[in-house]
């Protein structure tokens, strides 16, 4: 009787064991985290888009600009994949230039300067505000003399 007993209890905790999930939270993945965070960090918004091609765009200053000093942002052009939204660097088709732009006074700034760091990624240097106020930055690809594509993001100065 008593071994009826334990291989009964025997089989139900193997049927209960082996009905779990396929990848505990516990289990770390590739980069560090478990399964279902790494997924969800993977997966991003396109918050800044060029108007014609739909590629994304993210910026961050390398060395913020002061009254006196000029300074230098680092962006990156990517798409969202149609699989699983996550960003795929993407370089342009040509060099983005980046125009500061203020609309309220009709005028932009000093001309900055663009080079391409690597794929999708690229520095403006010469970034400079003549004044305080609302501003654009304006990505712009061109061809030519002729706008093919932009992104314009607000900022305040």
């Amino acid at each position: 009787m008593f071994g009826k007993t334990l291989s009964a209890f025997t089989l139900a905790s193997s049927i209960i064991l082996s009905s779990g999930c396929a990848q505990p939270k516990y289990i770390k993945g590739e980069n560090g985290t478990s399964g279902e965070q790494s997924q969800q960090e993977s997966k991003a918004t396109c918050a800044n888009a060029f108007s014609v091609s739909g590629y994304c765009v993210t910026w961050n200053w390398e060395t913020k600009p002061t009254a006196s000093a000029m300074g230098s942002l680092v962006f990156k052009t990517y798409r969202l994949s149609s699989y699983d939204q996550t960003p795929i660097e993407t370089d342009a088709a040509s060099i983005p230039r980046l125009i500061l732009w203020m609309p309220g006074m009709g005028h932009g700034s000093s001309p900055t300067t663009v080079t391409r760091i690597e794929v999708g990624t690229y520095r403006a240097s010469n970034v400079f505000f003549i004044m305080p106020g609302e501003w654009e930055l304006k990505f712009q690809i061109k061809e030519g003399s002729e706008i093919k594509d932009e992104a314009v993001i607000p900022i305040t100065f």
